[in-house]
């Protein structure tokens, strides 16, 4: 039997939960102990401190509730550190005497990984295709995955080779309907020869303290040969023989719309294409056809078929 003055040893286990176990840099860490007593005991009031990484100015953090098995601390929030890598900061429940059991002190590992913020870049508008040597525009897009501000940031655009044809810097501004997204529109200047290319955007982050990730995205560039030759399309209803205006016309990577006439020019480059003619409620037209010289051709459409009812 106990005596007054001697006290039953009690043993304490402590765990803590981690929420986000992979964080970026700087951002909050959300937290919650646990601490279980055998014999169990009802340790609301009782305070943990947890330490972090460097030990210094531990936080205290009070236990609230208590299921008759566990007690539980609410969720808490804490910065994660700025430099990237591997953590483990320390949750600590000190020894306390109760109702004449002396609990000794545990601890608990809160292990978690700080990773940079990731530079996300995006790109449109880009043109279906452009003739050799002739400028063009798109727009890019940058944002960070914790909404750091962009404005003023630099980014570079390179050619297929890996060489900067362009720089810019995005704009104060928040494209409309999104969370962080600066854009910036830039002009830049075709290859010399006919083909597909694929360049790229890359864009780093703010040097402001906050480490993140170099983002860049591709898009392809099409360059097409100077048009040498027009031809004369004409869009009609098979069965009416009346013209079709607002007719989409391509000879790719060439297009044009129909007018009020049912009529389209295209303007294209020496070659053989797929001239494909359509239109809303239509069924699209297409047949081949080789450019030597300007040319007129006639396409004539057909409703598409009106589904049975059952």
């Amino acid at each position: 039997m106990t005596s007054k003055t001697e006290k039953m040893l009690g043993h304490t286990i402590c765990e803590v939960d981690v929420s986000p176990d992979v964080v970026d840099a700087g951002a909050d860490v959300t937290l919650q102990a646990k601490v279980s007593c055998s014999p169990p005991c009802d340790l609301c009031g009782h305070a943990l401190l947890v330490k972090d990484h460097a030990g210094a100015d531990p936080r205290r953090v009070e236990l609230t509730e208590f299921d008759g098995v566990t007690n539980r601390t609410r969720e808490f929030v804490m910065k994660a550190p700025v430099k990237p890598g591997e953590y483990t900061w320390l949750a600590v429940s000190p020894a306390v005497v109760k109702e004449g059991v002396s609990y000794i002190q545990a601890s608990a590992p809160i292990s978690f990984t700080v990773q940079p913020h990731t530079t996300l870049v995006v790109t449109w508008d880009t043109p279906s295709a452009v003739v050799i040597g002739e400028r063009f525009r798109l727009k890019v897009g940058i944002k960070c995955s914790n909404q750091c501000d962009f404005s003023n940031i630099g980014f570079g655009i390179y050619d297929h080779t890996g060489a900067q044809v362009g720089r810019s810097a995005l704009s104060g501004d928040r494209w409309p309907g999104t969370t962080g997204l600066y854009v910036a529109e830039v002009e830049l200047e075709a290859p010399a020869h006919a083909g597909l290319y694929t360049w790229s955007v890359r864009g780093a982050g703010p040097d402001a303290g906050i480490p993140h990730t170099e983002g860049s995205i591709s898009f392809g560039v099409r360059v097409v040969s100077h048009p040498e030759h027009r031809v004369t399309v004409e869009a009609i209803d098979k069965d009416s023989q009346t013209p079709l205006s607002g007719a989409r016309v391509v000879m790719h990577p060439y297009n044009a719309i129909t007018d009020e006439h049912g009529v389209a020019e295209v303007l294209v480059a020496k070659g053989t294409y797929t001239l494909f003619v359509s239109q809303t409620k239509y069924m699209t037209f297409g047949m081949p056809v080789e450019v030597t010289g300007d040319m007129k051709t006639r396409a004539e459409l057909e409703l598409e078929p009106v589904p049975e009812r059952n």
